[in-house]
């Protein structure tokens, strides 16, 4: 007899529709798997074997052929465990076919017959939704995949504990919905920017990262506090709106990332890899490509300390993702694109020393400074907003805490800053940072007397058309941070003060901002 479940499988972070077609037919007892299955799916048969045992079924000595249709895309995971012994039910008379058909069904079996999670549960959930599949159907998935399902809110759940329970169900034709915890959003554990004493020019150029998403490199000599300040960028950073926050969850789905507890991210990711990282660790990649940290970073912040100790290579891999917003992964087989719209965060330090341009003497010899800080090359560098120097803090303002920095109060300026963006842009997820340089010059409120500045300073300090364009920016979000509706040339001054010159490389960084 033959069966037709329907499941789904993702790929990249997007999900596709897939039938599990189990035909159970006289012959030697034996399993075939067919479809393009990997070495997990293909192992499911010793799975579905136990678990329907363990559940109180017969396993038929007959010949069983499992075809995952469509044929020609690799099946990757354990998700086609459940709908596969589904098959083997209805193959065997156990189930009716109309009981199954308005199911979709995904979720891995232990041997014991339980329901284990997998991963791209809300990929799968977004899928049958914008299918318009949803209407009539149910999706069956592991009790530990309905937090995050569940955010696609059109989407009838079930979510059984075991084989033998959804058994039941489909025999009493009844599905009762899954039992959903409220989730719970706390900020108790976010370091404070008050802890950081001193530093109020890097303080303020992080209120603008965060305002505007920009790019922002801290520059100094060790211990003046780069990482600390950078550490406390998630407390300032405005919160998820709901389809960032839905995009940002199935990135972490796919990835299998997700707290079970909460079943969704809540918070703007902040990634902070280690420099051994490989390119295809922050990019994503691999025999089955898996979004990288870059993807994992998406609508948050990608922090890189010690900059300039990550391989060259890694570093240039930032430079397509920044400009574009996504990572365009290529196989033999398949094209899948990852987004990922984030901010980068990096420190470094000036010299392999790390005390030129500090109060301390320089060790390091001319030619070892400018091989070290070549690592980091013009085309990146001209991608980073903000460039900021960190000075020494003195030893005698250790002590004290800057309550006029609070990270509360810094965010809930963030936060209107953020909202005069998304009424400018129409509330299509646009920030000032990926806003186009030609509209804001046009309907970015740019004074004439800015716009002279902007001008005659860019030919002096020969920016790019790109750096020009990000000076533009940084000023608009400046204004936004101030509350300002037009852009002038205090703004377009504060921002160009952001900008790389030629002539910092003599002494680490911009002091400009101490």
């Amino acid at each position: 007899m033959l069966a037709a479940i329907r499941s789904a499988a993702v790929l990249g972070i997007d999900a596709y529709d897939v039938t599990v077609e189990v035909d159970v037919a006289n012959g030697l007892p034996q399993w075939f798997i067919v479809g393009l299955p990997a070495n997990a799916v293909k192992e499911s048969r010793e799975r579905v074997s136990a678990a329907l045992i363990n559940a109180g079924f017969d396993v038929p000595s007959r010949r069983i052929t499992v075809n995952l249709a469509p044929a020609d895309i690799r099946k990757e995971g354990t998700a086609f465990d459940l709908p596969i012994a589904l098959g083997v039910l209805v193959g065997t008379g156990v189930l009716k076919p109309e009981q199954v058909q308005q199911c979709l069904v995904v979720g891995e079996l232990g041997l014991d017959a339980s329901i284990r999670p997998v991963r791209g549960a809300l990929s799968i959930a977004r899928k049958l939704s914008s299918s318009g599949g949803a209407k009539g159907s149910v999706l069956i998935l592991p009790a530990a995949n309905v937090a995050e399902a569940s955010l696609v809110r059109d989407v009838r759940l079930g979510a059984p504990s075991s084989l033998g329970e959804l058994v039941g169900w489909l025999m009493r034709g009844t599905i009762p919905p899954p039992v959903i915890a409220p989730r719970v959003h706390a900020d108790d554990d976010l370091l404070d920017l008050a802890d950081v004493a001193g530093q109020e020019g890097a303080k303020r150029a992080l209120a603008i990262a965060a305002a505007g998403s920009h790019g922002i490199l801290l520059v100094g000599p060790p211990g003046a506090g780069k990482t600390m300040l950078a550490r406390r960028l998630p407390a300032i950073l405005p919160s998820l709106t709901d389809a960032e926050a839905l995009e940002v969850t199935a990135v972490h789905s796919v990835a299998g990332m997700l707290d079970a507890a909460s079943g969704s991210v809540i918070r703007r990711p902040f990634r902070a890899p280690h420099h051994s990282i490989s390119t295809a660790g922050l990019v994503g990649g691999g025999s089955s490509p898996r979004p990288g940290e870059v993807s994992l970073a998406h609508h948050g912040v990608l922090f890189l300390d010690e900059l300039l100790e990550f391989p060259r290579s890694v570093l240039e891999a930032l430079r397509q993702p920044m400009e574009d917003g996504t990572v365009t992964i290529a196989r033999a087989s398949a094209s899948l694109k990852f987004p990922a719209r984030f901010a980068l965060a990096a420190a470094m330090n000036p010299c392999p020393c790390g005390h030129s341009g500090s109060t301390l003497p320089c060790v390091c010899p001319a030619a070892d400074v400018v091989k070290y800080r070549a690592r980091l090359s013009g085309p990146l560098a001209d991608r980073i907003d903000l460039h900021v120097y960190v000075p020494p803090v003195a030893l005698s303002r250790l002590s004290a805490r800057d309550t006029s920095a609070r990270s509360v109060d810094v965010r809930a300026n963030v936060e209107r800053a953020r909202l005069c963006q998304r009424e400018r842009y129409k509330g299509d997820g646009t920030c000032n940072a990926r806003a186009a340089g030609r509209w804001l010059e046009t309907h970015g409120d740019l004074e004439s007397g800015a716009r002279a500045l902007l001008t005659s300073a860019g030919e002096r300090l020969h920016l790019s058309a790109r750096a020009f364009h990000r000076v533009l920016r940084v000023a608009r979000t400046i204004s936004d941070l101030d509350g300002i509706r037009t852009i002038s040339t205090a703004q377009i001054a504060e921002a160009l003060g952001y900008r790389p010159r030629a002539a910092d490389t003599s002494d680490g960084g911009s002091r400009r901002h101490e």
